[in-house]
């Protein structure tokens, strides 16, 4: 008598299950795949993000609706449709898995991440646990100082978590300081932040299952979180980008691995302006840096405050809209730069542009 094994769906091979879900082209088909199980969830945001548009956070999303065209493609989020705890007024400082990183504005200067679509927060450390704050908020009282409270906004420049925010062994690390460059992290249930030994940073990424952290000059770390000895380990080559005084973004491309965008500037007395890009990618077993040539069949999304991640640039997955071979980037405006044509195109420009970034939502379909 034959004999017939049952299976799960869950049980397929993440590659098998992501081949599949990479040849959808509708977004919603990858929402629904994301409620099968949790290894549809994993595999469905990891297809979602590397095909399908990022959504872009607009302060004032009005003024986008009525001015850009660019609004009639990208998916909006704005603070409008959020609701918080208490009816809290929050500072809304950037993006993690799909989580905007909220502060409240009063004091202890309570810090969330937020799910902009199901309201659902994290708690996280507040910020009053850092002495740098401690220390502004003294400054305050003995002079009245005015601007401590636009200082404490900024404090936190970035915000990186590890895979999904729905895993209880997650990591966040931070970017802070008034002055930006230095690096802290905390894990589910920690009161306080933990600091890391670094100085100057100026950007971080999770990427491959490991935090690497970036210095002004272009020198990478990988910092290693553990409990008792976190520390920040220099990658042993030498970047070719290393002292190009320019704006230095990390990135992922499409197929999951390190890359670091360059921003070329014109700087002059008045305003510094863009005016064209450079990619290197990272090979982790040679620890090699090779330049990009180009993002043919690819789209490119920078913005200092949320996740910078390559997508499908085909009709499939960008629905049309999005230039192929392209970045977009937020810097004082929303513009696009052509790579062939070593072109820049604004698209939107508003004093509301440097309250704008991408939001990818991995986690978002969970």
């Amino acid at each position: 008598m034959a004999v017939f094994s049952s299976s799960s769906w869950s049980d397929l091979l993440p590659e098998l299950i992501e081949g599949v879900f990479h040849s959808l082209n509708d977004a919603r088909d990858i929402l629904s795949c994301a409620t099968v199980c949790s290894s549809w969830r994993y595999s469905s945001s990891a297809v979602y993000s590397r095909k399908f548009v990022p959504f872009l956070f607009v302060s004032h999303p009005s003024s986008v609706v009525e001015e850009a065209q660019c609004s009639d493609g990208f998916r909006i989020i704005s603070p409008e449709n959020m609701v918080f705890s208490g009816n809290d007024q929050r500072w809304i400082c950037g993006s993690t898995g799909g989580y905007l990183l909220t502060v409240n504005v009063s004091f202890p200067f309570e810090v969330n991440l937020q799910n902009p679509l199901t309201n659902t927060a994290i708690p996280l450390p507040q910020l009053a646990s850092f002495e740098d704050v401690q220390r502004l908020l003294q400054f305050q009282d003995i002079i009245q100082h005015s601007g401590t409270l636009t200082l404490i906004k900024n404090f936190v420049k970035k915000a990186v978590s590890s895979t999904s925010l729905l895993d209880p062994d997650w990591i966040v690390l931070i970017i802070y300081d008034t002055d930006g460059g230095k690096l802290a992290f905390c894990r589910r249930g920690d009161k306080q932040w933990t600091g890391l030994e670094s100085e100057h940073v100026d950007d971080i990424v999770f990427c491959s299952g490991v935090f690497f952290a970036m210095d002004r000059v272009g020198r990478i770390y990988q910092c290693e979180l553990s409990p008792n000895n976190p520390k920040a380990i220099p990658l042993c080559s030498a970047s070719p980008f290393r002292y190009d005084p320019c704006k230095k973004y990390f990135a992922e491309s499409d197929n999951g691995n390190l890359w670091v965008v360059l921003q070329k500037l014109d700087v002059s007395d008045d305003y510094d302006f863009t005016t064209y890009f450079e990619i290197y990618e990272f090979n982790p077993e040679t620890e090699e840096w090779t330049m990009v040539r180009s993002l043919r069949g690819r789209a490119l999304f920078l913005s200092p405050q949320g996740r910078c991640v390559a997508v499908s640039a085909d009709e499939t997955g960008s629905g049309g809209f999005i230039k192929d071979n392209s970045v977009y980037f937020i810097d004082e405006s929303l513009s696009v730069f052509e790579w062939e044509s070593k072109q820049i195109m604004k698209l939107y420009q508003s004093r509301f542009c440097n309250s704008m970034f991408w939001v990818t939502p991995v986690d978002v379909l969970q």
